[in-house]
């Protein structure tokens, strides 16, 4: 299952175990390069930090 539907299940029968099982799916997602961005509040790859100046 994907996340959408793990998402779905769990507001459909509102059960923790369909909640975790989301959760699972969501946290073993690959990171992408957005991920390193928020992480360290924009500061990383391709920030000028111009807006600063």
């Amino acid at each position: 299952m994907d996340e959408k539907e793990l998402w779905a299940k769990f507001c459909q029968g509102g059960k923790i175990q369909d909640y975790l099982e989301y959760r699972n799916c969501v946290n073993s997602a690959p990171k992408t390069e957005l991920d390193r961005c928020d992480k360290d509040k924009c500061t990383g790859v391709g920030n000028t930090g111009a807006e600063y100046r």
